[in-house]
């Protein structure tokens, strides 16, 4: 059926601020629509305290499932949920920068094998001192245009800010075979790229605005590569990313090793600045590569 099913995958986060958003830009836009929220087994606490307010929201229907089933596993559930063709994925954790949000989207709703994705952008404002990593991060990693972004399409394709014909999903779910946190959204994109999917990158941002402390977002950087280095071993991947691009450029000069020895001493100094309110990201780059030959040599 033609229209627009806005897909919101929560868990212990309050989505009715996104939702009343994204509502009230829905009734411009002259197609069907409906937002679909689906709770992966959040606490009864957190679950009850927007629950009843966001019922009042027309067009919105609300799921849950008692027990977690994963980032990959309660994207899939949405997409089973979509009455519409078309599918827009949004983080609860984020917001439209811009009152014509949906409204940039709709001309992109006659493509056929494309898929869009918006992108993500960071307020300016700095954060306190204890989320300072998630943000400089983002800004530095994840906040590109879209011409920077459309350079290697499938690098920075991302689940969050991402338009997408529903018949592509049911031709390619994501691996919920994935439960540890990170690269579900990368396997996708590649997937689609091998497949004759076209990634289009545009320039709509939404902002993240749900930041995670320094060390809850290392300990996800962390568990990202463990997943990344899974998937490598199951050779479960169709291309490379910048990480693999490294290790592999290492393994051919034999060098894997003298890396991670000479970065090895160096890892309380980096953690620590990492956890600082000056982190640096070629720090960050280090511990990737010193992590990533770490889980691969388990």
């Amino acid at each position: 059926m033609k229209g627009l099913s806005i897909l919101i995958p929560v868990h212990e986060y309050n989505p009715t601020t996104l939702v009343t958003t994204l509502h009230k830009q829905c009734a411009s836009l002259g197609i069907p629509f409906e937002i679909i929220v689906f709770d992966d087994a959040s606490s009864f606490e957190s679950y009850s305290s927007w629950k009843p307010s966001a019922e009042q929201i027309a067009n919105l229907h609300i799921y849950r499932v008692d027990n977690n089933i994963g980032r990959a596993g309660i994207r899939n559930e949405l997409i089973k949920k979509a009455s519409y063709e078309w599918l827009l994925f949004l983080d609860v954790d984020t917001i439209p920068c811009e009152e014509n949000y949906l409204q940039t989207y709709l001309p992109f709703l006659t493509t056929v094998n494309t898929c869009i994705c918006g992108g993500t952008a960071y307020k300016k404002n700095i954060p306190a001192p204890d989320k300072h990593l998630r943000w400089a991060y983002g800004i530095a990693r994840e906040e590109l245009s879209a011409a920077t972004r459309n350079q290697n399409p499938f690098d920075t394709f991302t689940l969050n800010n991402l338009l997408i014909r529903k018949e592509v999903l049911y031709k390619f779910p994501l691996d919920d075979s994935i439960q540890k946190y990170g690269h579900e959204d990368t396997l996708l994109g590649m997937t689609l790229a091998a497949s004759g999917i076209n990634i289009v990158h545009i320039d709509n941002f939404v902002y993240h605005e749900g930041l995670d402390t320094n060390e809850v977002f290392l300990a996800k950087i962390k568990q990202s590569i463990e997943t990344l280095v899974d998937l490598y071993k199951q050779n479960k991947l169709p291309a490379k990313t910048k990480l693999i691009k490294l290790h592999s450029r290492l393994a051919k000069l034999k060098l894997n090793g003298l890396a991670t020895s000479c970065i090895n001493p160096w890892i309380p100094t980096i953690e620590k600045n990492l956890l600082s309110s000056t982190p640096s990201m070629f720090y960050m780059d280090l511990l990737k590569l010193w992590y990533f030959e770490v889980c691969l040599n388990r």
